[in-house]
Parts: structure tokens; C-alpha cells; sequence
């Protein structure tokens, strides 16, 4: 699967704000300061919006959105 491109948009813009290098898929969003828990909040509401699926509040833990590789098995697994 392959994120939309709202998704990847918004993660790359806050890796700029962040003046960090735009996620690769294996990259930790955390550890490269792409994410943090605030900026993952909205991360969770683009996800939402570009995706079409509900992230309920007992899945919103660093390990579902770590990297994008992540991301894409989380987003499968609600959709499926």
C-alpha cells in the first residue's frame, strides 16, 4: 500500500519545519524528529481525513505510527 499523498505531504512538511531530511520508509518518525507526540495528534486527523479510516483513541501508541512502513500496515489492518 501507498499512503496517500495528504499523508506523505504533511510528514514531509514537518520534517522541513523540523529542519529535518524527509522520512525515508524505514525511518523512526520519532527518533528523526518527524513526529513528536503533539505534531502526532494531527497526524492522526490528516491520517483520518486522506484515508477514510477511524484511529480509535486505545490505538493512538508511538509503535502503530513509528515509521511509514508502520503507518501503511496500521492503515491496512483498519481498512481490512
Amino acid at each position: 500500500m501507498v499512503l496517500p499523498q495528504g499523508v506523505t505531504d504533511y510528514l514531509n512538511e514537518n520534517a522541513q519545519n523540523n529542519g529535518v531530511e524527509q522520512p525515508k520508509p524505514g525511518d523512526d518518525l520519532f527518533k528523526s524528529g518527524v513526529l513528536d507526540s503533539f505534531a502526532l495528534v494531527d497526524f492522526i486527523g490528516v491520517l483520518e481525513t486522506e484515508t477514510g479510516i477511524k484511529v480509535p483513541d486505545s490505538d493512538v501508541k508511538a509503535a502503530n505510527f513509528q515509521t511509514l512502513e508502520a503507518v501503511e500496515r496500521y492503515v491496512e489492518s483498519r481498512k481490512g
